[in-house]
């Protein structure tokens, strides 16, 4: 017999189920698949560069016949373990020439960091499934979720693994396409 996984009480207030073979299973059945993508500072790119890149992004969405969610996830980026790794470069520097050129880095880096927000960004794809995907007959039939335990799923995980990724393969590869 199995035995039950032990959940506290913040697993209780997130809508997570569990995270398998790619996806995130969503506690009322659905599932969503999530691409981490690459970013470019626009503001570096040539103004033929950012109208391609313009285009190019308008051309996806326009392409899209299924829904997606960007997220951006922007974070303080902490420097403080790198100064002080510069630190101690500077300090083992024997070359002169080259422990001043590492000083003048270092204070460069400290002013960066002081004048402007020096964040790390993670840009995010979400493609959402879902439970209707399974089957509007069988889910309305049967009741998705058990209502003795709202994470109970009526139909076996691995079904809806295998529908999810049936259905979001191909939307996957669309996004992540060339």
């Amino acid at each position: 017999m199995p035995i039950a996984p032990i959940r506290s009480t913040t697993q209780d207030h997130l809508d997570i189920e569990d995270v398998r073979d790619d996806l995130i299973l969503l506690k009322d059945g659905s599932a969503a698949m999530v691409l981490q993508s690459s970013s470019v500072n626009f503001g570096l790119l040539s103004e033929e560069e950012q109208d391609a890149t313009i285009y190019a992004y308008a051309s996806l969405l326009n392409s899209l016949s299924f829904p997606i969610q960007i997220l951006i996830r922007s974070q303080k980026k902490d420097v403080t373990n790198y100064l002080g790794l510069l630190q101690k470069q500077e300090q083992k520097q024997t070359n002169p020439l080259l422990r001043e050129q590492i000083s003048n880095y270092k204070k460069f880096v400290e002013k960066t960091v002081k004048e402007g927000n020096v964040l790390d960004k993670k840009f995010y794809i979400i493609i959402p499934f879902s439970y209707l995907e399974l089957g509007v007959k069988a889910a309305a039939k049967k009741g998705f979720l058990q209502t003795t335990h709202p994470t109970t799923y009526q139909f076996p995980k691995d079904q809806v693994i295998k529908k999810a990724l049936t259905a979001l393969k191909p939307k996957r590869d669309h996004v992540i396409q060339p």
